[in-house]
């Protein structure tokens, strides 16, 4: 690429310094659907996505429009952003429905992430749903992201998966009541 976006200074953890993004989130938009297309490149992909997150709330209806694509990487890549920078109730409800309809075991894994870095409530019931029917990885991403949302470290108990299920169990329980 070559582009002004490669000399954005990074941090030690691997994150560049987002003041430096400082073009619109269309334009940031548009580079990321140019990385994503034959011929493009991942560090457009990178810098697309950073230069969304950069853009705040302005970049989420590109995010949102990133869920509906085709491509199994724009949808991994708008959760991702989603994550990031959308914390409101309307944004958990598209990652919700996103993940409904999600065929791609990576975009599916991103889709859960996110849901846990955003520590919504409303996303319990899908995940609790996903432990219980999921193949393992995706249990897993599951049992982890649950983990986030209510605050408890399923993954360092012995049997991760019967630890999340029993929190799953007992709070429907104190729900019953």
């Amino acid at each position: 690429m070559g582009a002004e976006e490669d000399r954005i200074p990074i941090d030690p953890s691997g994150r560049p310094d987002l003041s430096h993004y400082t073009r619109s989130a269309e334009y940031y938009a548009a580079m990321h659907s140019r990385a994503i297309a034959p011929g493009g490149t991942y560090a457009e992909r990178v810098h697309g996505q950073w230069g969304l997150i950069a853009k705040g709330q302005e970049a989420i209806p590109h995010a949102l429009a990133m869920l509906a694509s085709a491509k199994p990487d724009a949808r991994e890549d708008g959760a991702a952003i989603l994550a990031e920078i959308g914390a409101g109730e309307d944004v958990v409800q598209s990652l919700l429905l996103a993940l409904a309809v999600e065929t791609d075991v990576e975009a599916c894994d991103n889709l859960i992430q996110s849901l846990g870095r955003l520590r919504n409530r409303t996303a319990i019931p899908a995940l609790a749903a996903l432990i219980e029917d999921q193949d393992a990885d995706t249990r897993w991403t599951a049992v982890e992201s649950l983990g986030r949302i209510v605050r408890r470290h399923f993954l360092d108990k012995p049997d991760p998966v019967g630890a999340a299920r029993d929190w799953i169990a007992a709070a429907g329980k104190r729900k019953a009541k």
